[in-house]
Order: C-alpha cells, then structure tokens, then sequence
C-alpha cells in the first residue's frame, strides 16, 4: 500500500460516519445533542437516554432497553449465519482473514445496530448521514471489504433483531427497526455503486 493511500485511508476513517440523526432539524435540539453525544462515543444508549427519546417519539421503552442488551448476541447470531454460508470468508485468503479484518466486520455490524436503535427510539427509519456514508463507500473500497457479504450479515442481523424485539411485549415498533436496517443496507449498495461508478469513469478517462 502507498503511503498516499495510507493517508487516505486515516482520513477516510475519520470521516466515515453512519448516523445523521443529530443533523434531523425535526427533532428538538437535546435530543439531537444527545444522540450526537452518544454516536460520537459509538456506544449503546443509556436507560434514561432511551426513555428520554421514548417519552418524546410515543414509544414504549422497556422492551427496547431489554433488546440492547441483548445486542451482542444478535450481531454473534448475524456472524455464525454468514460463516455457515460463507465460510471461506475467514479462512486463509479469504477476505476476513486474518482475524483482525473479521473482527472490524463484526464491529461494524454492532454500530449498524446501535444506530438502529437511536433510530428505532425515536421512530426514525432514515438513519444515515449521506456524506458519512460515501466516507464509509470509498474506506470499504479501498480495504477491499467483502461488501455482499457484510450486505447478508446485515440482512441477518435485521431479521435476527426483529424477530428479537417483537418478542419483548407489547408496544414495540419492529417496523421502524427493520426499515432503519434496510435503509443502511441499501444506503451502503447505492454508496458502493456510486464509487464503483466514479472510479470506472476515471478509469475510461485516463485510458483515452
């Protein structure tokens, strides 16, 4: 790797951002701060901060306080699904392996879900940050991330999470939980079809 995309990529990581929920001008200035506060952190919300955004969206806070602490489990279920279909993935040569690049996918599969649940907890589906998400695009392209399959982790972390949450009494919003997983979905396909677009009409340019 040159140095020049070594730098890229630093800077890539530190732009790359998923959650746009604290930029949503409809909601009320504390709870974007709060959320800002907690996505800048990439950590779950806390009890009082999902009751706090509970008590404005109408939604009942219980049961998505008991699915995040179920979060780990979830994203462990996503893993063990994609493994069985896709084991080659972390076997040498694979595009997880060695481990620490298997380990960043898991990674980010629990902060697509954390994000979710800002957004579930505010009846928000639309969860994203656009030019955080073309950051993100252009760091997977340059990593040579296995995107389909991180695509089908994400998918089986949507039905695992839903399934989940409708589990947990009544008054949940598995609507907006798997539409807030859908939208990040189809989010990274579009941001990936973009960049693999730029990058094959700079290629056209420089060959004429």
């Amino acid at each position: 790797m040159s140095s020049a995309s070594a730098e890229r990529i630093k800077q890539l990581a530190r732009e790359s951002k998923v959650c746009g929920l604290s930029g949503d001008p409809s909601l009320p200035e504390n709870l974007r701060d709060l959320i800002r506060e907690a996505d800048q952190s990439k950590r779950l919300l806390s009890d009082e901060e999902i009751q706090e955004c509970c008590d404005w969206s109408g939604l009942e806070a219980a049961p998505l306080t008991a699915l995040q602490r179920q979060v780990s489990d979830l994203v462990d279920q996503a893993r063990a699904d994609l493994l069985s279909e896709q084991p080659q993935l972390v076997q040498p040569g694979g595009k997880l392996y060695p481990k620490d690049r298997a380990d960043a996918c898991w990674r980010d599969c629990f902060h697509f879900l954390r994000v979710s649940i800002y957004g579930t907890a505010l009846r928000k589906s639309a969860v994203t940050d656009s030019d955080g998400m073309q950051c993100l695009a252009e760091l997977y392209a340059l990593l040579d991330v296995p995107v389909p399959g991180l695509l089908l982790a994400l998918d089986r972390l949507r039905l695992h999470s839903v399934d989940s949450y409708s589990r947990l009494g009544e008054g949940v919003d598995t609507k907006t939980l798997g539409d807030a997983l859908s939208h990040l979905g189809n989010m990274i396909r579009k941001e990936m079809k973009r960049h693999d677009g730029s990058q094959r009409e700079s290629s056209e340019a420089d060959i004429k």
